[in-house]
Order: C-alpha cells, then structure tokens, then sequence
C-alpha cells in the first residue's frame, strides 16, 4: 500500500488489529506516516459514511435529534467554540465546518456573530437535520465542492482521520480560505503518551479504531499542512478525556482472561479518548 503523503510503498507493520476486528496498522518507513492497510475505494468509504457509519454495530446508534441533544455533543460544542474564538475574530466572517454532524458547532458559530457558518456532512439524515436549522450543509467531499477562496475560516474535529485522502482534503481546505484565512481543528495524536509507555494490548486496540484511516503524530502532521501551503504552523497537545479514568477503566477493571473485544465493548464509549492534537491558527 502506497503512503498518502510521501508515495513510499515501504512499510513496517506496528499493529495487527484495531479495536474490534483483525487489520493491519502501518508506517511509512519514509516518512513515518501511521495509516490502516485499507481494503474500500474512496468511493466505497464515502457510501459508507453517507449512510451507514453512525448505525454501525460497535457505535452507539443516534438520531440525529438525539446526537444534537447528548450531553457530550453539546460539550464539545461549547469547548470548540471557545478554542477557535480565542484563535479568530469571529464577527462577520465566512466559516466551513468539514464534519459537521448534527450542527452544533454550527449554532455556536452563528450565537458568535458570524456572517455565514456552512457545513460538510456526509451523512444524508444529518446533514438535512441542519439544514432545517436554516444552514447550507454540503453532502459532497470538500475535493469535489471546488470552493475557491469564499472562506475566513475552515474548521475541523475529529474529521481528518476518516477521511480516504487526507492530502486531497488539506489541500482543498486550503484553496477554500481567502487569503490570510486560517486553519483550525483536532484530531488523535499517535504520539499519545499512553502507546509510548504502555505495552499493553488493550490500550493499543483502544487507540487504533478501524474506522480512523490515519494517525498523525504532530511531525506528520505539520509535513502534511506545510506541503499543502499553510504557514505559520503552531501545533499543541490536550486531553479531550481524563486519562486517569481511562486507563483505571480499560486496564483496571479487566477481569483474568477476558477477551479483549469484550474488555473494549464495555469501555469503549464512556468518553475516555486519547488525547489530540490541535491546529489553533494555520494561515
């Protein structure tokens, strides 16, 4: 398999299963890019996010409806909204939201002043759930809108590791900013402090979710953002979850030979994520 960033078809195998089915995790002995061994075409992985994703068996199954009103939705809403306020001067602009969900960043980006919050949401039933809130949701890839230039800001949480051709989207993200436009989002950070200490088969299948294509370590990360045309990169770490609690959940309450799917099932969706990286201002 062929590495997205760099083209190199070497590779060492660092993982042989991800949380709940046998697949091979990859890197890029080149440039050290940490991806799936994927089986799906591009156009395969789109169908599936279109309609079938959020009712996959090992999600918890929401409406739309129900997504907008959990808890944990409307956290992370508030906490993506202070995040980008303190990187951009909201007022007036034009912002795109790449996985948009049931739109409520979206909300908060219109509460902040914004002259337009758009959003990208593959997903058929959600994306039409936020249109009937008054928003211009798109249910095409950002590679195939052909937006030029009509964005202040473009945004994006927990997206690009779904996604088929992480070098395609970046790209695209930028071509879609005016000039001086900037860059923010979040996603898993294959640095994580717990794979680095922890050995432990659990932590990793935890880690590698057969449905995060890619995982970027900071370096990767800034390789990808800086060929695609960004400046002024600045990169940080935070921990979406308490990883006290994680780890007692995952490590701690794992009964003598269990089997490992059945530890993950049980721990999986009380919110204990790994931490992220962030992209607070890539202009």
């Amino acid at each position: 398999m062929i590495c997205n960033y760099c083209g190199s078809g070497e590779y060492n195998i660092i993982a042989e299963y991800t949380r709940f089915e046998k697949n091979n995790v990859l890197q890029c002995k080149n440039c050290g890019l940490v991806y799936l061994e994927l089986k799906e075409d591009q156009q395969e992985i789109e169908t599936y996010y279109s309609s079938e994703y959020r009712k996959a068996p090992e999600m918890p199954v929401q409406s739309p409806e129900e997504h907008y009103q959990d808890k944990v939705t409307k956290n992370d809403a508030d906490n993506r909204i202070l995040f980008i306020s303190k990187n951009i001067n909201l007022k007036g602009k034009r912002v795109l939201e790449v996985g948009s969900a049931s739109g409520g960043l979206l909300d908060k980006l219109k509460e902040s002043g914004v002259k337009e919050a758009a959003g990208i949401e593959l997903d058929k039933e959600f994306s039409e759930f936020t249109r009937q809130r008054g928003f211009k949701v798109f249910t095409r890839s950002i590679e195939e809108l052909g937006l030029k230039a009509e964005f202040d800001a473009v945004v994006t949480f927990h997206t690009l590791e779904h996604v088929y051709d992480p070098m395609a989207v970046i790209r695209m993200t930028h071509v879609a900013l005016k000039r001086g436009g900037c860059f923010l989002g979040e996603v898993p950070n294959q640095d994580d402090w717990r794979i680095q200490i922890f050995n432990d088969e659990i932590i990793k299948r935890f880690h590698y979710d057969p449905n995060h294509y890619y995982y970027y370590a900071p370096a990767t990360l800034k390789n990808y953002l800086e060929t695609c045309g960004f400046n002024k990169i600045s990169l940080e770490t935070v921990e979406r979850y308490n990883s006290l609690l994680q780890l007692r959940n995952i490590l701690c309450n794992r009964n003598p030979g269990e089997n490992v799917e059945v530890t993950l099932k049980k721990y999986i969706f009380p919110k204990t994520e790994t931490d992220e990286v962030r992209l607070p201002n890539l202009d």
